[in-house]
């Protein structure tokens, strides 16, 4: 072989060993071979499982599946099997694990003192708040943010056994609970999204933040498979094209608060069509409708043009199953008014106790709790308001699950009443700004840290209940509020029947008729059971509440569930999801399209001053063609002045533009109407 012949060769097999597949799987095998030598770290057999769990920080509910590995929760996953969920995860239910470990978590009750907080035992907590409650004897109020737990009945019943005022959080829960009683009927309203073919929502963001979002989202995924034909049709009605108008089939321009004006517009259209319905009040129903909502004078009053109206309510007419939901663009605000335009619209399409159901409330377990109505009777905005400015006593106050002093109308007012009160007691599992005001802060166990319920949410299709264990060791020395207030009731010497909260719960499958083993082990509880009790539609057609404010532009407050909820601020895993349309470094960007910025005289890019009639804010200006002409947009969720670097000090609040007014009707407090006047900064 000569030297041309071997560099011939070498060549020739360089180049074979190149394109033949033998060297390269034989260094894929000896990788794999190399992970399985036994010296390697492996996790253990059975060190990871899946637990299920409903989650509380979700507001629709959903059932999740958390990984837990050597004690510890890793992951949260979607539940096909629960009925709140479907299989998704909402950012709220993957934030459960988390926030387990968030700098702003309680680590252990605290107490105010004249230089901060100072930690103290549990033992400690309970005889200090033992004392105060019985000094107060008369003067004790608790308010509380849980909208689907057992644990409202144990604080109602200490309350109530103390003569004092208990009172939720505003929402549409307490919304749907007055429409009900003004209509006759009792219980929970649910909405069989599953086999409706054509889907209204009302102001209502259905897919994002209002009722079961979560699951809605998922039926709305199963009816618009990619790539093949919906086989239901969603519109949205609202004056901006927020998550659920993005991808709903239409989008229709309609003010903010318009959803009960909207409703009974297409309600006269359909009469005037000929529809009836067998129902008590229809009557009166019938001529308040015909003289106030001619298509004329909704397209005035909501901007939704008379000519869109008409094709809607044919739709409407034309659909085997339609479905109307209606609500604040921001799930708070709207009173009870436009649930019951839209119960009153559900009813002449035929789809009470079709689409729309009735089903029974949670039954009470706890003596002295009085029942579900009841609990949800009081409006908690005049109360605070009043002792905000000395009208009101209240000599402890004590906050569950909810954040009053940030995320309410007359934010600064809500604030004050914190300071004003004479002893505030937060059960927050965070440090948020009710608790930073607070004397004491006795924090909650997270939901995988202890035992906890979750009945029926607001616009579920079923009834249906979970009751969620401990998963995980507690991260801190925090405690379960509910077996807390147990245990300070024992020390007044009030028996409410029951020793713990596990127990209570207990209790409440057993009304329900539910297993409780198979309750424990994850497994949700369902009823079909609904109402047969005809509503009465007379006080469907209430007068609207006036706009409140005398600014020029309607104000359309917008929630993320990214940016956080009025009771918890931005999960950090989402801070990387924020967009430059919603923050700009640290300034809140609110929206406009650019007739509305010609209007107010301001270009994009420009820093503005909002005034509304409950305070002032900064932001920056972006112009957008997805908001109505005559209304700029403001994201919810900006502007902590407490939990962690990921939310503190970044934007601004827009709760604290708005302002609540009465409606005479209701007797609730709205505030889906303010109007805001802006001026360059």
């Amino acid at each position: 072989m000569n030297r041309r012949t071997f560099l011939t060769f070498s060549a020739g097999a360089t180049a074979g060993l190149m394109i033949t597949p033998i060297p390269w799987k034989l260094t894929d095998d000896a990788s794999i071979w190399t992970q399985n030598w036994q010296w390697n770290p492996k996790v253990p057999k059975r060190a990871i499982y899946f637990a299920e769990m409903a989650s509380k920080l979700d507001p629709s509910g959903s059932g999740v599946k958390v990984a837990v590995v050597n004690g510890n929760a890793v992951g949260v996953a979607g539940n096909v099997d629960h009925p709140l969920g479907k299989g998704a995860v909402s950012t709220m239910a993957a934030a459960e694990v988390g926030l387990l470990h968030s700098p702003a978590r309680v680590r252990q009750p605290m107490l105010k003192t004249a230089t901060g907080f100072k930690a103290i035992s549990w033992d400690e907590a309970e005889t200090i708040l033992t004392g105060k409650l019985s000094e107060a004897r008369g003067e004790v109020a608790m308010v509380s943010g849980d909208d689907t737990g057992s644990a409202n009945e144990i604080f109602a019943a200490l309350v109530n056994g103390l003569d004092g005022s208990f009172y939720m959080m505003p929402g549409e829960t307490q919304s749907a609970h007055k429409a009900l009683e003004m209509m006759g009927g009792e219980g929970r309203i649910a909405y069989d999204i599953e086999n409706a073919d054509y889907v209204l929502f009302l102001g209502a963001d259905a897919l994002e933040s209002s009722g079961t979002s979560t699951r809605n989202a998922r039926v709305f995924s199963e009816t618009h498979p990619t790539g093949k034909a919906a086989s239901a049709k969603y519109v949205y009605a609202g004056p901006v094209m927020n998550n659920t108008a993005v991808v709903c089939d239409q989008w229709i321009q309609a003010k903010p608060g318009a959803a009960a004006t909207v409703a009974l517009g297409l309600s006269r259209i359909l009469m005037d069509n000929g529809a009836v319905a067998n129902a008590k009040g229809f009557a009166s129903f019938k001529q308040n409708v015909a003289q106030g909502y001619a298509p004329a004078h909704v397209e005035r009053e909501t901007g939704v043009r008379a000519d869109v109206l008409k094709k809607i309510a044919r739709e409407l007419a034309a659909a085997k199953r339609p479905l109307v939901i209606a609500g604040s663009e921001f799930g708070q605000g709207a009173g009870a008014r436009a649930l019951m335009a839209s119960l009153g619209l559900n009813v002449l399409l035929g789809q009470m106790g079709q689409s729309v159901k009735i089903i029974p409330g949670a039954p009470a377990v706890v003596q002295g709790a009085g029942s579900e109505s009841e609990r949800y009777a009081a409006d908690v905005i005049p109360f605070l308001k009043g002792v905000a400015e000395g009208r009101d006593g209240a000599k402890v106050l004590m906050v569950y699950d909810a954040n009053p002093a940030y995320g309410l109308p007359q934010t600064q007012a809500m604030a004050k009443a914190m300071d004003k009160a004479a002893y505030t007691v937060s059960f927050s599992s965070f440090m948020d700004e009710t608790a930073e005001r607070a004397n004491l802060i006795m924090p909650n166990s997270m939901t995988a840290e202890r035992y906890d319920d979750l009945y029926t949410p607001h616009g579920a299709g079923t009834a249906t209940y979970s009751v969620n264990k401990p998963l995980v060791k507690s991260a801190f020395d925090t405690r379960t509020t509910a077996d807390v207030m147990l245990s300070v009731a024992s020390r007044l010497g009030m028996d409410l029947g029951y020793a713990s909260f596990k127990d209570v719960l207990q209790a409440k499958a057993t009304r329900l008729g539910a297993s409780w083993s198979s309750l424990r082990q994850g497994k949700a509880w369902t009823s079909a059971s609904a109402s047969s009790a005809q509503l009465n539609l007379a006080p469907c057609a209430a007068p609207a509440v006036r706009a409140i404010g005398e600014g020029t532009l309607a104000l359309a407050p917008v929630v993320k569930h990214n940016i956080g909820t009025s009771k918890v601020a931005m999960p950090p895993h989402s801070a990387g999801s924020i967009r430059d349309t919603e923050l700009s470094g640290v300034q809140t960007v609110v929206q406009m399209n650019a007739k509305t910025a010609r209007m107010s005289g301001v270009k994009a890019g420009e820093t503005v001053k909002l005034m509304g009639p409950g305070g002032e804010m900064t932001a920056q200006v972006y112009v957008s063609e997805k908001v109505m002409t005559g209304v700029v947009a403001a994201p919810l969720g900006f502007g902590h002045t407490a939990w962690d670097g990921f939310s503190k000090g970044v934007g601004e609040n827009a709760f604290k533009l708005l302002a609540a007014a009465d409606d005479p009707e209701t007797g609730l407090s709205v505030w889906s109407t303010n109007r805001v006047t802006i001026a360059t900064a």
